[in-house]
């Protein structure tokens, strides 16, 4: 045994342990005193500072892992098994949440060998002034096989992120397990959060906004930083304020819909149906590189008071959508990604959207075109138009004119008749 590894830290002993063929006494002595002086931990309050709040079991319960975002402990003579995590976002409690909680716990039981698993109830309900989703679960242990069990669960909102409890005991314990879960949800002390979420109506300084519908909203402080890796796989930008907006649609379980809309750079040409399609085509490329000749086409939209272009350059079980348009700043870029939605429910997101987007600068965001550029489009895109031909018969009649004029003079009058 290697005795310069026998330590305490924080009111614990921590050996590691080398069998040689030879052991020492003091060796020996090393593992009698972590015998003694290691603590074990019963009942009390437990500080966990990313969950936000302190946590207190029962006095007969032994904790077995505290950290600051998780915590178990056992209790009634190790027939219960307490567990408490976190999930990011911070989503609404109610009914379809607590279903939503209730299927994912049968999918956690199956993994801790939990099977012929059934929900027996789900419930939303008020504790500790926190609105809880509370699920009941049986099963049998050993896969299905074992003995009959029950699953107990608590869900509550904390500082952007979503607080789990559950206590794992026989059926012949439920109502002690249901007591006892009870019990440490009346006694935690939450000190962060629930955060204050806004409303569906998100916006940016660069000079756009929308308004995304029900059950959308900005992202808290503290779910920036998970809803930011996501974006930042279609867009690379810090996304402040003063160049984009973010929203999230939180989920129950797994990842949110994301969407989020960004200026961007573009010294472009009047857009509307008659450049449409070459419009089209060179954002397409903008956005997409070499891929988008791959793409099909942009759809042509009203995105609020003008013409713009949707993108579907992905479908299947996480679709994405581009919408963009053409404003005082440069161009518009609203992106989705969606998670919970799928390609049709995206797309329908996308075009109540386009209806909602307003653009907040001078003139109502109208783009500011080069002359040159207007020019150019007219004669490309509509040269029938009166400011093409309208110079061009002037220009011809007075040409006209001045001939016809000068046809009617006296051809001599240009000779002096002086001698």
């Amino acid at each position: 045994m290697d005795a310069t590894a026998c330590e305490r830290q924080h009111g614990y002993v921590f050996f590691h342990i080398d069998l040689d063929r030879e052991v020492s006494v003091f060796s020996w002595l090393c593992i009698v005193w972590m015998w003694i002086a290691s603590p074990v931990a019963f009942g009390g309050a437990f500080l966990m500072n990313d969950v936000g709040g302190t946590l207190t079991i029962p006095d007969d319960w032994e904790m077995t892992r505290w950290s600051d975002w998780d915590f178990k402990a056992k209790g009634a003579n190790g027939t219960m098994m307490y567990k408490l995590w976190l999930t990011p976002y911070q989503t609404p409690l109610n009914p379809d949440s607590a279903a939503a909680f209730a299927e994912e716990y049968i999918n956690k039981l199956a993994a801790e060998g939990g099977g012929d698993a059934e929900i027996k109830s789900t419930e939303v309900r008020t504790i500790a002034g926190r609105v809880t989703a509370i699920s009941e679960i049986a099963f049998k242990s050993s896969g299905g096989k074992g003995r009959a069990g029950v699953y107990l669960a608590a869900a509550f909102a904390g500082d952007g992120q979503i607080i789990h409890s559950r206590i794992i005991a026989s059926q012949r314990s439920s109502r002690a397990a249901r007591n006892a879960l009870e019990a440490t949800l009346d006694a935690f002390l939450l000190t962060k959060g629930p955060a204050e979420t806004g409303s569906s109506a998100v916006s940016s300084s660069a000079g756009f906004t929308a308004d995304l519908g029900e059950g959308w909203r900005a992202p808290v402080d503290s779910e920036r930083s998970g809803v930011v890796g996501i974006a930042a796989k279609m867009w690379k930008s810090e996304f402040g304020e003063d160049q984009c907006w973010l929203a999230i649609h939180p989920p129950a379980v797994g990842d949110p819909d994301v969407a989020f809309a960004c200026k961007q750079f573009w010294d472009g040409s009047p857009v509307d149906e008659h450049s449409f399609d070459t419009i089209e085509a060179e954002w397409r490329e903008m956005f997409f590189g070499k891929a988008g000749a791959e793409l099909p086409p942009g759809e042509q939209i009203t995105v609020g008071d003008r013409v713009g272009a949707l993108f579907r350059p992905r479908d299947g079980a996480n679709p994405i959508r581009l919408l963009v348009a053409h404003f005082d700043g440069g161009l518009m870029a609203l992106w989705l990604r969606g998670a919970s939605l799928d390609a049709s429910a995206a797309d329908t997101l996308m075009l109540a959207a386009a209806t909602s987007i307003s653009f907040t600068g001078p003139n109502g965001g109208a783009p500011n075109i080069r002359p040159d550029r207007v020019v150019n489009y007219y004669l490309t895109h509509r040269p029938a138009h009166p400011l093409v031909w309208g110079p061009l018969i002037a220009l011809v009649g007075g040409a006209v004119f001045l001939v016809r004029r000068r046809s009617r003079r006296d051809p001599y009058a240009d000779f002096d008749d002086e001698p």
